[in-house]
Order: structure tokens, then sequence, then C-alpha cells
């Protein structure tokens, strides 16, 4: 098996979990029925806290921060493998990375458990996972641009960093004039996991475009 497709798994396993555990936890009459992008009415946390839900979003979603982790270890590899012979902005990426992606698994693991100390690892590991996750991109995407220049992939890998960013300082700004933002923040969230998951899609046809391979011998 082509070991790039762990890009692409990133993003899959991320929209199922976040999706299927949704419409599980809809149709069980847990959360109200709405396209969460729209209106917010669920954080994507309710989103996999009741009935079958709880159990597709950790099936999914735990794998998902695996195979984000595993991303970025191939991202750093890809980026010694075209020539970037800064060290320490690739060792930064790796970093971060990762950890971002272990708070993801932790966020994942402790959603649905009661506890003073469970709400704390879920709020941290949701912290830390989003903000961690958002340098490493901003990381790999400044290396792609040195290396490949503005190509449209990496183009559209600037957009969503845009995108995020912009949302994010937008929630911000509304919540002075915004009594009940809670759907607001719902919303935001489902936006910014949705571009944070797709963004691995977009580095794996950059592999794909620059000849990029892995295999087990490599990794040796």
């Amino acid at each position: 098996m082509d070991l790039r497709y762990v890009a692409v798994f990133v993003w899959v396993f991320s929209w199922l979990g976040m999706f299927l555990a949704y419409a599980a936890s809809a149709a069980g009459g847990h959360l109200d029925v709405c396209i969460p992008h729209l209106s917010g009415c669920a954080s994507i946390s309710a989103s996999g806290r009741y009935g079958w839900g709880y159990f597709i979003f950790k099936a999914l979603m735990i794998p998902a921060g695996v195979f984000f982790a595993v991303y970025w270890m191939f991202c750093e590899r890809w980026l010694h493998a075209c020539g970037d012979g800064r060290v320490g902005w690739r060792r930064a990426l790796l970093v971060v990375g990762v950890i971002g992606s272990a708070s993801f698994v932790l966020y994942a693991t402790f959603l649905g458990h009661e506890g003073d100390l469970y709400r704390a690892l879920r709020r941290y590991g949701t912290i830390v996972f989003f903000g961690f996750t958002y340098v490493a991109q901003l990381i790999l995407v400044y290396r792609a641009q040195a290396l490949f220049g503005k190509t449209v992939l990496v183009r559209t890998k600037v957009a969503l960093c845009v995108f995020m960013l912009a949302e994010g300082l937008a929630l911000e700004a509304f919540t002075y004039f915004i009594d009940n933002d809670a759907w607001l923040e719902s919303l935001t969230e489902w936006h910014a996991a949705t571009a944070l998951s797709f963004y691995p899609f977009v580095t794996y046809l950059l592999w794909r475009k620059t000849g990029f391979a892995v295999d087990f011998k490599r990794l040796a």
C-alpha cells in the first residue's frame, strides 16, 4: 500500500468521525437535526457524547489522531527529500505537529467521561490540538512556498490558513456584541475542524506532484 495515503486517511477519518457521530446522535434524539456548519446547533464534542455517536466518534477520531502524527513525520521527511536544509524548521514542524496530534488523541479518548479532571484534559487537549496543528500547518506552507513557489496547491494551503485565522479573529470580535454566542463558537469549531483536516489532503496532492514516496525501507 502507498503509505502516502496516511494524509488522505486523516481527512477521511476526521470527516467521517465528525459527520457520522453527529448523524447518529441526531438520529437517536440526543441532538437537534440541523446542518451544524450553517447553524452551529451542536458542537463537535456534543456529537461524540451520546448513544452510537460516542462509539463512532472514538472508533474514527482516535485513529485519525494517530494518522495525523504519522502524517507530520512524513511531512518532515518530504521537506528533507525535497532539499529543505532548514533543519530547525523541520524539527519544529515535527515536534509541534506530533504534540498537537497527541493532544487530539487525548481529547477523543476522554470525551464522554465525567469529572473535573477529564473536563480539563478535554479542554486543554482541544486548545493544544487546534493551536499546535495550526502552527505546524503554517510552518509547512512556509517551507513549501520557499521550495516550490506560489503554485496552485501552495496557494490553496495559504487560503486554508488565512480562512481559519480570519474566522477565529471574527469569532473573538463577535463575542463582544452577542450575548448567547455558544452557537457561533460551535459554528467556528465545525469550520475550523473541516479546514484543518482537509489540509493534509492538499499535502498529499503535493506529495504526488513532487514524486515523493514512502516505503518501509525508507522508514527503517
